[in-house]
């Protein structure tokens, strides 16, 4: 009796989970800015911005304290991934932002310097060891899945509330030979 009523209750917030991406697919859907790129030595350096990343329901998963997790790759001819992570500490109504690869982390009360500070990819470089020969590289973001107490620690694929977009930009590199 316990696995039917279990079956049941997966297919009850199914038809839930489809209505939040529905109602997800709004008139401002996610995308990433045009990135600003320039060369100093060996390195590529890349600034960008995930625009509109933050939906009403991310809000409150982020808010349920579970993890998000925004990783921006690089498709270059290694693919290299640049990471934020949001956490929310819902008793001291704190979000802590780690960004992989610097040391420390930011702490915030307010919810849109939160949203600022994770869409905001500014440190992003490569070597110029590994622009591919056809000069371009795609950049794209994306969100991991993430386990959800609610959904029996299920995982659920946080990409459904961008309707499964991953929102890319295509850098065409100068090349400094004539």
């Amino acid at each position: 009796m316990g696995f039917l009523l279990q079956f049941l209750a997966t297919k009850a917030i199914a038809p839930i989970l489809g209505s939040i991406v529905l109602l997800s697919m709004g008139e401002h859907p996610v995308s990433l800015s045009k990135p600003e790129v320039f060369v100093s030595g060996d390195t590529l350096f890349i600034s960008t911005r995930v625009n509109n990343g933050f939906t009403k329901e991310l809000m409150e998963i982020v808010k349920s304290g579970t993890p998000v997790t925004f990783r921006l790759k690089i498709e270059a001819v290694e693919n290299i991934y640049f990471i934020h992570i949001v956490k929310y500490n819902i008793e001291k109504r704190m979000y802590t932002i780690e960004r992989e690869g610097e040391k420390g982390e930011v702490k915030t009360e307010d919810e849109k310097k939160m949203q600022e500070f994770v869409s905001n990819f500014s440190r992003v470089f490569i070597p110029v060891k590994k622009i591919p020969s056809s000069q371009k590289i795609i950049i794209r973001i994306s969100l991991d899945s993430v386990t959800l107490e609610f959904l029996e620690d299920e995982e659920f694929d946080l990409m459904t509330l961008w309707n499964y977009r991953s929102p890319q930009q295509t850098i065409n590199i100068k090349s400094k030979n004539p």
